[in-house]
């Protein structure tokens, strides 16, 4: 991910975390107030890593209160409080919230469309190509409410999200998405 990339997430993760505490503390102002911790690059850089950590070891369906057992892989209770990646998970945004409702009535998919299209630009610009690339179609499972969510019945997972990459047809690496 580029800089730009990481630069739109800590600051609207961050805006969106103060926010909800700002308002938060408002609504209860005889509670002790919280405040928000922001995000940096290395704990967003472990953040990612416990996300492809929890992939690699097939741990997508176990709650993410287990992964930070004593039983489970050390990296996890190494990087931070489960407390904390809760938080993280809970705020992450990849665009301004604010101007969302906006930019819905001419895009669908506003909430990430910045960030998808910077991504698709380091995909391009970080990798060559050989002379044969294909087309591979894919769908991520999802059932969340999305303006482009899609329903396949000859699929195994029937609601996602679907998802065409135009891929280097010896590494597989994505060109584009």
């Amino acid at each position: 991910m580029s800089d730009e990339i990481c630069d739109i997430i800590f600051r609207e993760s961050n805006r969106k975390a103060r926010q909800f505490f700002d308002d938060d503390n408002a609504k209860h102002p005889t509670r002790e107030p919280r405040s928000w911790i922001p995000i940096t690059e290395s704990e967003f850089d472990a953040y990612l890593g416990v996300l492809l950590l929890s992939g690699v070891t097939h741990s997508g369906y176990v709650h993410t209160k287990d992964l930070w057992n004593t039983k489970s892989h050390p990296l996890y209770r190494a990087t931070r409080s489960v407390r904390r990646f809760w938080e993280i998970s809970r705020f992450i945004r990849f665009d301004n919230g604010n101007t969302r409702q906006q930019r819905k009535q001419t895009d669908k998919a506003a909430a990430i469309s910045d960030v998808f299209l910077m991504l698709n630009s380091c995909l391009r610009r970080y990798y060559v190509a050989e002379a044969n690339v294909t087309v591979v179609e894919q769908l991520y499972a999802y059932r969340g409410g999305t303006g482009f969510t899609q329903y396949i019945p000859s699929k195994p997972a029937k609601y996602g999200i679907k998802v065409w990459w135009v891929c280097d047809s010896i590494s597989s690496y994505p060109l584009q998405e």
